[in-house]
């Protein structure tokens, strides 16, 4: 799929991704759910398959690095169990937990790092610590967004014991990698040796991280039933909620510097749109009312 077109369709750039195949395939099969269309199941299916052929044959994608840097990338991993999660609920299709239970092992096999106490963003073949700044960083919004996809898998296997508490695991340390103490909110990246980040936006505050960290731990106290994740979620909202919403002009602001002020007024983008807040409220007032109906 092409990631950038003009007004009236004409192609303008690719991305070496699978994100915006993955999110059509989640789109289809929820409407498939919704109208009752089944041919859309199908069609989310058949795209899940093309997801998989191009991740799983090399050369099909351009590589992010030469082959001068061998190393795998913790994003399609976890973006995978969701998708394939999603695609479930309309039909399901042996291929997807088995796209799960991949996904599963390899960021229990490569990305977590007890070391430090975190979930890597980059490894190297077999997991291997690349000391350089990109194999430092820590995206604590994707490592909570990937807690609650995970959180979301061992409910849906009946309470998994293992992956609740692989789930709640990986929510505790990148909360303590995100929370910025002085400020608020979850900050974009981290050093896992606390050195400085190479991203120029390293200490900003962007929308979706907070939106993630609102569903993962409302997902951790149905999980654990411990009053401290009901604390975090009321701490994460209550700062997300006064900061981000724009009261003058509706919808929320992307992009906020550290101390909350904004960075930029622009409601979207090419990479801003309306996705995370839907889902955080939607995922947010269903898991609510699982927790008072408990």
């Amino acid at each position: 799929m092409y990631f950038e077109v003009t007004a009236d369709g004409t192609p303008l750039r690719m991305r070496r991704y699978l994100f915006s195949e993955c999110f059509a395939a989640i789109a289809m099969s929820e409407y498939s759910i919704a109208s009752g269309d089944k041919s859309y199941a199908e069609r989310a299916l058949d795209l899940f398959r093309l997801i998989l052929r191009y991740k799983n044959t090399p050369g099909l994608l351009e590589p992010k690095y030469l082959p001068a840097l061998a190393c795998q990338g913790h994003s399609l991993t976890m973006i995978l169990i969701n998708t394939a999660s999603r695609l479930r609920a309309a039909q399901d299709d042996p291929m997807l937990k088995a796209q799960i239970d991949e996904s599963l092992d390899a960021l229990q096999k490569y990305f977590i790092h007890p070391e430090f106490k975190a979930l890597l963003e980059t490894v190297g073949p077999q997991g291997e610590f690349i000391d350089t700044c990109n194999g430092r960083v820590i995206n604590p919004g994707h490592c909570i967004e990937t807690s609650w996809f995970i959180l979301e898998e061992a409910r849906a296997r009946g309470w998994d014991n293992d992956l609740k508490q692989l789930g709640l695991q990986i929510f505790d340390w990148s909360w303590d990698w995100g929370w910025d103490a002085e400020y608020g909110g979850i900050i974009n990246f981290r050093d896992c040796r606390n050195l400085p980040p190479q991203d120029y936006s390293q200490d900003m505050k962007f929308w979706w991280p907070q939106t993630e960290t609102i569903i993962a731990s409302l997902y951790a106290y149905l999980a654990s039933g411990e009053e401290r994740y009901l604390q975090i979620h009321k701490q994460i909202s209550d700062w997300t909620y006064s900061h981000f919403p724009d009261t003058e002009y509706g919808e929320w602001f992307g992009y906020l510097h550290r101390d909350g002020t904004v960075a930029q007024p622009a409601k979207g983008n090419i990479f801003k749109g309306p996705f995370h807040i839907p889902r955080m409220m939607i995922k947010g007032y269903m898991l609510c009312q699982e927790i008072l109906n408990k």
